[in-house]
């Protein structure tokens, strides 16, 4: 059964995997790599800086590359680009040059092994205000320290790995959007990150306020690298995300009211629309409470496209590896398929011990079927592409 799963995937696949080059651009509304249109499916590697920097004398990411790269034909990976909590990023504020070395190691690994990166910056959205000591909301603010924080981070980085055919893209962080427009500051942590104080009314995020932190963050990436991709790295609108912007409640939005507001939710200034796709999803969206998972996704495809975007899926998966969640992961991967979804990545790749224990996906535990997966629709998107040149 599971073999005839594959095979059906294979078939379905239609588009391109091409040579190592610079990245990847968007031209005429399409993903190009190498001047050819590309279709691909990654993999999140979650830890993989962060590996190296706790230890850069460390193998496991290096072989981490490796096995997707060359056991399992994966071409990129999505990471955290950046320490999660603000006490991790003492080596950059007391030692830039060191941390900067250490992430030399971590590109000099994709490198070699001709994997790509896309490296998630801000990953979580209050680490920045509470390593500066200012409010969440200072985000929105052009002339906090936050942000100013953010264009020096982003100068270092992007300044210092424009040329290096590992860099794929740019994110700027982690579902940032989830956490705008709350009701009573739901889903930040009560206090501040390494510190007993308290969050206060100054936290609660706009989306206002993260359209012009992601507006910046596009301007000062193009002011370095003209060409790769820049996404914003958001999961889909909550079904009450109208209703939480315009009336700070919890309510059921319609197809109508969410379609506004996900497509909003992307500057203009993007060439690209992200979105994160798991199993919640089915039937807790719009009117219709019996919409499936494939029926949910060609929704944001489609709206998506009216805005002429090419779609980034940046996570998607099941914990688990029972036959119910091995289900659910087919038709997921069928989705993607289906609609011509141009990159994608599944959540999560962990070589050695244990990140999630849930999501971990490793080529020794029983979840490795997920990479077998992957390999079958990369080759079938390759082969799509010669078929339809």
């Amino acid at each position: 059964m599971r073999t005839l799963l594959l095979i059906g995937l294979f078939c379905m696949c239609a588009a391109s995997m091409a040579e190592p080059s610079l990245g990847l651009t968007v031209q005429g509304g399409k993903l190009m790599r190498n001047g050819s249109e590309f279709r691909a499916m990654g993999i999140n590697y979650n830890t993989a800086w962060y590996d190296v920097l706790k230890d850069p004398e460390t193998l496991e990411v290096a072989e981490g590359f490796r096995i997707l790269k060359q056991d399992y034909g994966i071409p990129f990976v999505r990471l955290n680009g950046g320490p999660y909590a603000h006490t991790q990023w003492k080596m950059y504020v007391e030692d830039p040059e060191e941390y900067l070395r250490r992430f030399d190691v971590l590109v000099k690994h994709a490198e070699a092994q001709g994997i790509g990166l896309i490296p998630s910056l801000f990953w979580y959205v209050v680490t920045m205000p509470d390593l500066q000591g200012e409010p969440v909301s200072a985000l929105g603010d052009p002339d906090s320290k936050c942000r100013a924080f953010m264009r020096q981070y982003i100068r270092d980085i992007v300044g210092r790995y424009k040329d290096s055919p590992a860099i794929w893209g740019w994110e700027v962080g982690n579902e940032w959007m989830l956490t705008a427009d709350l009701p009573k500051l739901a889903h930040l942590p009560r206090n501040k990150i390494g510190s007993k104080e308290p969050r206060t009314a100054a936290d609660k995020l706009l989306r206002p306020m993260l359209l012009d932190t992601y507006e910046d963050f596009y301007k000062t990436v193009r002011e370095m690298d003209p060409d790769r991709i820049i996404v914003t790295g958001d999961s889909i609108a909550r079904p009450s995300a109208w209703h939480n912007r315009n009336e700070d409640k919890w309510g059921q939005g319609t197809r109508e009211q969410w379609a506004e507001v996900f497509l909003a939710d992307t500057p203009d200034c993007y060439e690209v629309a992200s979105f994160h796709l798991y199993a919640e999803a089915e039937m807790s969206y719009f009117e219709n409470k019996d919409l499936s998972i494939e029926d949910f996704v060609a929704e944001v495809v489609k709206i998506s496209r009216s805005d002429n975007k090419v779609i980034w899926c940046g996570e998607l998966g099941m914990p688990g590896s029972d036959e119910a969640a091995r289900e659910m992961f087919i038709r997921m991967m069928r989705s993607v398929v289906q609609n011509e979804i141009a990159l994608s990545a599944i959540w999560n790749f962990k070589p050695t011990g244990t990140f999630q224990a849930d999501w971990d996906i490793s080529p020794s535990n029983e979840r490795a079927y997920m990479l077998d997966v992957v390999k079958v629709l990369n080759k079938g998107f390759s082969r799509g592409l010669e078929t339809a040149e």
